[in-house]
């Protein structure tokens, strides 16, 4: 689902980008994994259908404020942002934004009315080219369900996405690599980074036996030593994404879990107990990232892997 136009997704994409290029510093205080419930996506922002401006916008049942670094839930704050302009013909729905547009077709309904169930059939990028797919094969199946003003999206993983060409997996490679050859860099990461493919399919400067692969491990030998790299339980949500990544070698299993997720009454009421990165705009806290990866359990478990120190 594209949110090219939304500020609060916009915002969302500028913080997720800083934790996965610049982790140092955010940590947790153990390694699970799945991340912790912080209650439903659907409990803070949903959408509706304009249909007088022909518009789907964002709107929300309350919002987190952070004021000199405490937050409060104010339960009577919206952010009524447009989403897509669209257009009915028939039986087909073309929701469009300055990313680009979709174009679905009706799976139930009566034709030329909104209500039913749509499915994404093409997508088209803000150049009006034709792409395969507005994740590169990440995600299959998405689902857009209209009733009256409601519009509610569903989407799943697609079960060929090859988690291990991705770029967080070569990234925890690279990290594998040059840990065993005594140049410590990092841990490697379970991030966002595990969503996007690479510019090329396997970091190709070092040497190495793929003993087994699937779409979610990778099992290699090098230096007359075997690592199993595996990407858990991944979920990716149009508000939240979360993976757990699981490094293992000589009996050893070190964990690293990741999480992006927006806002919801619960977790404002958390006031950020535990340590998190999280993107605001205006005193408006949308979304907060968590993740385990430096200056945590799993660097330690990572270090003691390959020898490089001691801790308690």
């Amino acid at each position: 689902m594209q949110f090219r136009n939304s500020t609060y997704f916009g915002l969302v994409a500028l913080s997720i980008a800083a934790i996965t290029f610049s982790a140092c510093g955010f940590s947790s205080t153990s390694s699970l994994d799945a991340p912790p419930d912080r209650g439903s996506e659907e409990d803070t922002y949903y959408y509706k259908i304009d249909t007088e401006f022909k518009q789907v916008k964002l709107h929300s049942n309350g919002q987190c404020l952070i004021d000199e670094k405490r937050m409060r839930w104010d339960p009577t704050a919206d952010v009524d942002e447009r989403i897509y302009d669209y257009e009915l013909s028939n039986d087909t729905l073309h929701l469009k934004n300055s990313g680009g547009e979709s174009v679905l077709v009706r799976t139930s309904g009566t034709p030329g009315e909104l209500d039913g169930t749509w499915r994404v059939a093409r997508y088209y990028n803000g150049l009006g080219y034709e792409v395969p797919g507005e994740s590169s094969g990440l995600t299959a199946n998405r689902v857009i369900t209209i009733s009256g003003d409601s519009f509610k999206e569903t989407s799943e993983l697609a079960s060929t996405f090859d988690f291990t060409r991705t770029f967080g997996m070569q990234l925890s490679m690279t990290a594998v690599f040059d840990a065993q050859d005594g140049q410590y860099n990092g841990p490697g990461a379970a991030s966002i980074a595990y969503f996007s493919e690479p510019v090329s399919n396997d970091p190709m400067m070092y040497e190495y036996t793929i003993v087994n692969r699937t779409n979610t491990s990778i099992e290699i030998l090098r230096n007359g030593r075997t690592f199993l790299l595996e990407v858990v339980n991944p979920k990716l949500g149009y508000h939240e994404r979360s993976v757990t990544y699981k490094l293992t070698s000589n009996g050893r299993t070190c964990t690293s879990v990741y999480e992006t997720f927006s806002i919801t009454e619960k977790s404002c009421s958390l006031n950020y107990r535990e340590p998190v990165a999280f993107s605001n705009s205006n005193g408006v806290v949308f979304s907060a990232e968590t993740y385990n990866g430096f200056n945590s359990d799993f660097e330690k478990c990572f270090k003691k892997m390959f020898g490089l120190g001691e801790f308690d």
